[in-house]
């Protein structure tokens, strides 16, 4: 591809750069030869693909095209779905997630997931937090655990003094980075967002996208994004799905200034989706 031919999607990266190496971070997820159905129909084929540890992993592609469905593959969550069904490997750190006798609780305890609108329970901030892990079986500090979670997410200087008041007094974006310290207070290994900011104004999205890099030193996350910039800014290595299947999937860097295949460039060159 010459110069004039690369894509031009001017934007600030904070991801893993082409040039770094190989990728020497243990692989958290290892997917090979999925395919995902509803009844007969195949909403992803073959999808083959590693995500590694400590890294954000950014999936990208038009509407229909199997990435939220990838994303809830990866802790169950369609398993409420009727007539849905999943083949191949889904490996997270060595244990098969679908193998018989794997309870899919568990599975959901290792694998968070913050959904696109903010979802806290009706109940006081401290509760968000604190009712999963003592449903749980926690044994610790809640208190403590409540804490950090809110540190964690950003959001404990602003309701350190006000834990016992409502949820849903919060604005939207800290109704968001609630909702992460929630999941955050489940001790999971990693982290979904599924569009995360696509209901909130761009001040609440550069913080919700400033927390996601600095929670990747802790956590492993896998974010589903319409916004190309954003995965452009935060994610370490992006995955092009398209119709079912996955075009591309490299280090961020080079997706966005290199690609390899030719829908990848049309694509994030605005010629579809």
């Amino acid at each position: 591809m010459s110069e004039e031919q690369k894509p031009g999607v001017k934007v600030e990266h904070r991801g893993v750069a082409d040039d770094e190496g190989p990728e020497t971070a243990p692989v958290v997820f290892d997917c090979r030869n999925v395919d995902i159905y509803y009844g007969e129909f195949k909403a992803v084929e073959n999808l083959s693909m590693p995500i590694y540890q400590n890294r954000v992993t950014a999936l990208i592609g038009p509407s229909g095209c199997g990435k939220s469905t990838f994303l809830r593959t990866l802790n169950r969550m369609n398993d409420f779905i009727p007539d849905w069904s999943c083949s191949g490997e889904l490996r997270l750190n060595g244990d098969d997630i679908y193998a018989k006798g794997i309870d899919p609780v568990e599975i959901r305890l290792r694998v968070g997931m913050v959904f696109q609108s903010p979802n806290p329970f009706p109940k006081s901030i401290y509760e968000n937090i604190s009712l999963g892990p003592r449903l749980n079986g926690y044994t610790g500090n809640v208190d403590e655990l409540v804490e950090s979670a809110l540190r964690k997410a950003y959001l404990w200087e602003e309701v350190r003094d006000k834990l016992k008041e409502s949820a849903t007094s919060l604005s939207g974006g800290q109704q968001q980075r609630l909702c992460i310290a929630r999941a955050i207070a489940m001790l999971p290994e990693v982290l979904l967002m599924d569009e995360p900011t696509a209901s909130l104004d761009p001040i609440s999205t550069r913080k919700i996208e400033e927390l996601i890099t600095e929670l990747k030193e802790h956590y492993t996350i896998i974010i589903v994004t319409h916004n190309m910039q954003q995965a452009a800014r935060v994610g370490d290595y992006t995955a092009l799905f398209y119709q079912g299947k996955l075009i591309e999937y490299d280090r961020t860097f080079k997706i966005f200034t290199n690609p390899s295949e030719k829908l990848t460039e049309d694509y994030i060159t605005g010629r579809f989706g």
